[in-house]
């Protein structure tokens, strides 16, 4: 048995040459772990997205337990890069006791 809850990252950025640094890097953290969106086309003022999804693992498993480390270890490299101009949130939906939230943003 499992308790289901997912946990989503939502990055978005104007400037172009972030955004794919960005998205190389969780790329990267969450191979095999979790499928990675494509960068959306710009939108209005350039902006551009992309989402890292829920890895589908219930809580305490080991799957679960790989992406709570990269999405630990991701905004942890996110936030120490002063230079790159990135916007982030993390929310938890879909919780079995529908504790939804915003767990962290910049």
């Amino acid at each position: 048995m499992g308790y289901m809850r997912h946990h989503a990252i939502v990055v978005t950025a104007w400037n172009e040459n972030h955004i794919v640094m960005v998205h190389q890097k969780a790329r990267e953290l969450f191979e095999g772990i979790s499928h990675i969106t494509e960068i959306t086309s710009e939108a209005t003022n350039g902006y551009r997205s992309f989402l890292i999804p829920p890895d589908g693992s219930k809580e305490w498993w080991n799957t679960s337990d790989r992406g709570d480390k990269a999405r630990d270890d991701f905004i942890s490299w996110l936030t120490s890069n002063k230079d790159i101009y990135c916007n982030y949130a993390e929310v938890q939906f879909a919780d079995e006791e529908g504790d939804d939230k915003l767990l962290r943003s910049s």
